[in-house]
């Protein structure tokens, strides 16, 4: 029988995320992986920043075996929960067997309470309190003690280097709201109805098998008190259908066993009852809230690109064109330069210009040995709206005879990079576009030059070139 392969098995978007944490604390602690061939992958795929760093993990995570121990973890994570689930019901099914025991002796019903609801009631207000009164942030430390108890021993079963960061990544990853807290809550509620469940049914099978008498023993309280007490606990489920002990039947019950059929019937449904509406119904109540909060949580949950493991990958995986945006509709076609101020160029001076560069390149790009030449002003970079404008600006006032823009052509030309340019040329005796070293898409650059009526020919020229053309040696023009 042919096993499926791990790589075909989907991440679902919470695990994406999870797995882009891993691959964060890795690299900030470890130093970058090698990684040039992914990052292309991810640059040419659609979507935006985050789009990008998930696919870029996803495909460091396979190449290192992450991902697989990750779906590895998962799988442990359903199977440790199934296990729990059967376990929480059969102890909660021997704890009533425990309670009530064999029928040779009469129930105790303050113990039988007690027994059954006392642990359940304290977890309940103490995770009541603390949901109250903790803040954002917790992490895995969130959560109710089974809801812990499940994921520490999910962790302790792969102690590979793998799977060594998975939960402190999951707890990064979770950190800075309450998802962790709602998503154990669940765990936790649930294995605690599951509990309490099976104590339930354990209740009503032994109930309906064995023949059980009910009393309560006191050696200094009155028997009001035991009188009030059964009222008191029995008002909520007797609403609901259940049957309840009168106030003589308690009262009755304290002088010895009840055996009359009516009291052990009025006794049975008042603690069945107890412990359906106190201990099961809140329970399932509370793991229903925390299983839509966690869906809700994980459902807006984004990673926090403002880490330093992430921020390093914005100008490496979303170009300067998609960070500044179009936000302008499409036009019918692109704008041409009209050379409106071409008759008020200065003679012999030239511009150079940075459009959207890396911010890892140096500026400006090196020229032959011959450097650039003698009075080239140097314009800069331009990688925001401001510094457009404000070259737009500079140019209008003193439109020089020369203009060369520089590109990079490993990035793809949009229309908002391409008529901006050709506003610049509009500013311009003359005007060139170079991409140093030219590029991958340098040949959909100079499709873009043509439709907007700009020459391609410096486009991937070697530095002499592009030197004696700002030099005044070339007599090409547009």
């Amino acid at each position: 029988m042919s096993r499926s392969d791990p790589s075909s098995v989907p991440l679902s978007p919470l695990e994406a995320r999870w797995l882009a944490e891993l691959v964060r604390r890795r690299e900030e602690r470890d130093g970058p992986l090698e990684d040039a061939q992914v990052n292309a992958a991810a640059l040419a795929a659609d979507g935006d920043l985050e789009n990008r760093i998930l696919r870029r993990a996803e495909a460091l995570g396979a190449r290192e075996g992450w991902r697989d121990a990750l779906l590895r973890w998962r799988g442990r994570a359903r199977l440790m929960l199934l296990a729990a689930a059967v376990l929480a019901l059969l102890a909660g099914f021997g704890a009533a067997a425990g309670v009530l025991g064999d029928g040779s002796r009469p129930v105790n019903v303050v113990w039988a309470v007690g027994g059954l609801l006392g642990v359940h009631l304290a977890s309940l207000v103490l995770w009541l309190l603390w949901t109250a009164l903790a803040g954002r942030g917790q992490g895995l430390s969130a959560g109710g003690l089974f809801g812990r108890l499940w994921l520490r021993l999910v962790a302790l079963a792969d102690r590979s280097a793998a799977a060594a960061d998975l939960p402190g990544a999951l707890g990064g990853l979770l950190g800075r709201g309450r998802a962790a807290a709602w998503g154990l809550g669940a765990v936790s509620h649930g294995l605690w109805a599951l509990l309490l469940g099976g104590a339930a049914l354990g209740v009503l099978v032994l109930l309906a098998t064995r023949r059980y008498g009910f009393v309560w023993e006191t050696t200094i309280l009155p028997a009001d008190a035991f009188v009030a007490f059964a009222a008191w606990l029995g008002a909520l489920p007797g609403v609901l259908g259940f049957p309840v002990p009168d106030a003589a039947t308690v009262a009755a019950s304290g002088e010895q066993a009840m055996q009359a059929e009516a009291g052990r019937r009025a006794w049975a449904g008042w603690l069945l009852g107890s412990l359906l509406v106190y201990g099961v119904l809140p329970r399932v109540v509370l793991a229903a809230g925390c299983a839509l909060l966690w869906r809700r949580a994980t459902a807006a949950l984004e990673l926090d690109l403002s880490r330093p493991g992430y921020a390093r990958l914005r100008f490496r995986l979303q170009p300067a064109s998609e960070r500044l945006g179009v936000s302008d509709p499409a036009p019918a076609g692109l704008p041409a330069p009209q050379r409106h101020t071409a008759h008020a160029v200065v003679d012999g001076e030239a511009v150079l210009l940075g459009l959207e560069l890396d911010a890892a390149e140096p500026w400006p790009p090196a020229c032959d040995e011959a450097g650039w030449p003698a009075g080239l002003h140097d314009g800069g970079r331009l990688d925001s709206r401001e510094q457009r404008h404000a070259a737009l600006a500079a140019l209008a006032g003193r439109p020089p005879q020369r203009l060369l823009v520089v590109v990079d052509a490993r990035q793809t030309p949009d229309r908002g990079s391409l008529g901006f340019i050709a506003e610049l040329a509009d500013h311009a005796g003359e005007a060139r576009v170079w991409a140093p070293g030219g590029g991958a898409r340098a040949a959909q650059w100079a499709a873009g030059l043509e439709r907007i009526g700009l020459s391609a020919d410096l486009l991937s020229a070697a530095p002499a070139s592009v030197r004696a053309w700002l030099a005044g040696d070339s007599g090409a023009s547009t």
